[in-house]
């Protein structure tokens, strides 16, 4: 080793070749499994299922409590209505607040960088740098950061955009497009009939990746938040048709996520609500799939509905990715029991097929039942020949598709009395951590919604320290050509 060492002909390995090397030897860090198998003994016993996510798979996704100010005034927002008086919080609270989410979560964690659209309010305050940073510093501590983003903003300015990418590391954008937006620039609420009417807002996006992607190289992909209520209920079949009709929207936008409206926040709310089942009913409508609504659940089952589908390229014939099928959940278990703290979230390295092989590596009999079942699967009559041909070329990936279903401030006030409640909030993938009394605890969304929001907006208008830094409400002008 120390002639090769010396050996001017050798080639030394590159760093992305090292990151990849590095993730086949140690698919699974020490400290996820730790936190996982907390985690998996906290959840109530009767959501302790093999088709049980959290706990096995991820802990919960995490969420800062940021900036508040958001440009739009949309018919369904979950924020008190104070949310535009309230100041950015300060660099080094929003630091130490990613340091919690990451000691709660684990390595590679989930963080949607968010409070209200702190795109918007970084960028309006002229304090983009900060924002850049904020993301960077989320990476340097080992969570994956996702921003939460109506993105105006980042299609006005894509140079935005991109120093989020370049300079801080950004890869994962969720941006909210539907019919309850106020704001969005060429397209006045009041003239919206239908969610076809925003298909070009969502081609818009499209194409701002697919450009940065080519410009710069690195990797950008979205998510799709979109509330559903009475008045656009019936478009969501259409909505996902339109991406599921070219592979590339779905190469590009890997989750699209319904959310029923809530009853919370300055929430306009429909006069006849809708439930979950009406959801889950357009969503298998638009897939054009019975798909199956526990096939794999995270956290408690009234909470969240997921499926992910399999979209061969370039012809987007589409397959779910697990069985419609009972007795694949005890396989289905075993697998996360034995593997489920492996992340495939993608990188700049692409190590997610090396921690896979790695991780396959350390389980050869189970490697082996697992391709079996799902080799069976992908040849089975209900598979198009399209799947398993694009899979051998290594020509498909996946879209999530699903639905988050938030619970109105009413009902999540009465969780003292109320044991589904209970259930649904301590069983919840959706926390940010909260520090009270002087402690970190991971605090469910619902539960922000309902009354934290409040308490966190008092302490920041109580702090006159942050009133020294610039604010989107001080400012008398956009920042126009500034470098942020």
């Amino acid at each position: 080793m120390v002639a090769l060492a010396h050996d001017p002909e050798l080639k030394v390995p590159s760093p992305r070749w090292r990151a990849r090397w590095n993730a086949f030897r140690r698919p699974i860090a020490e400290e996820k499994a730790r936190v996982l198998k907390e985690r998996w003994e906290s959840l109530p016993l009767e959501l302790r299922t093999n088709n049980q996510i959290s706990g096995r798979h991820l802990t919960h996704c995490g969420f800062t409590l940021g900036a508040s100010y958001c440009s739009f005034h949309c018919t369904h927002c979950y924020l008190p209505k104070n949310a535009n008086e309230i100041p950015i919080p300060s660099l080094v609270q929003v630091k130490e607040q990613i340091d919690a989410n990451r000691r709660l979560q684990g390595p590679g964690g989930g963080l949607q960088i968010t409070g209200g659209d702190v795109a918007d309010a970084y960028w309006k305050s002229g304090r983009g740098d900060e924002l850049i940073e904020i993301v960077r510093y989320a990476i340097s501590v080992g969570s994956i950061p996702m921003l939460m983003t109506h993105g105006q903003t980042l299609i006005e300015h894509p140079e935005f955009l991109e120093r989020l990418m370049v300079e801080g590391g950004l890869r994962q954008i969720s941006v909210h497009v539907d019919m309850t937006q106020a704001g969005r620039h060429g397209f006045p609420i009041g003239r919206i009939k239908c969610e076809a009417d925003l298909h070009p807002v969502r081609q818009a996006f499209t194409d701002l990746a697919l450009r940065i992607r080519e410009k710069t190289g690195l990797l950008l992909e979205y998510a799709l938040s979109f509330t559903v209520t009475r008045r656009n209920i019936d478009d969501v079949p259409e909505v996902i048709r339109w991406y599921l009709a070219d592979p590339q929207r779905s190469y590009v936008w890997r989750m699209l996520s319904f959310q029923p409206e809530a009853d919370t926040g300055r929430t306009i709310f429909s006069q006849r609500p809708i439930t979950s089942a009406d959801v889950w009913e357009k969503i298998c409508a638009g897939v054009g799939l019975p798909l199956r609504r526990d096939v794999s659940i995270f956290g408690h089952p009234d909470c969240n509905s997921w499926a992910s589908l399999l979209i061969a390229r370039p012809s987007g014939k589409i397959f779910p990715l697990l069985p419609d099928d009972k007795k694949f959940d005890s396989l289905l278990g075993e697998v996360l029991r034995k593997i489920g703290g492996l992340s495939l979230v993608n990188d700049d390295a692409g190590t997610p097929p090396y921690r896979l092989a790695g991780v396959l590596f350390q389980h050869p009999v189970l490697a082996a039942k697992l391709v079996f079942k799902l080799l069976r699967y992908v040849t089975s009559r209900k598979a198009p020949p399209e799947i398993l041909r694009s899979l051998l070329r290594g020509k498909v990936h996946t879209l999530g598709v699903g639905m988050h279903n938030f619970m109105d401030a009413k009902k999540v006030a009465q969780a003292d009395t109320d044991p589904v409640v209970k259930a649904r909030l301590d069983s919840c993938v959706f926390k940010g951590a909260v520090k009270r009394n002087g402690e970190w605890v991971a605090v469910p969304m619902c539960s922000m919604n309902q009354q934290t929001w409040s308490e966190v907006y008092d302490g920041r208008l109580n702090d006159p320290e942050l009133l020294k830094q610039p604010q989107v409400f001080t400012r008398t002008k956009a920042p126009g050509a500034a470098r942020t």
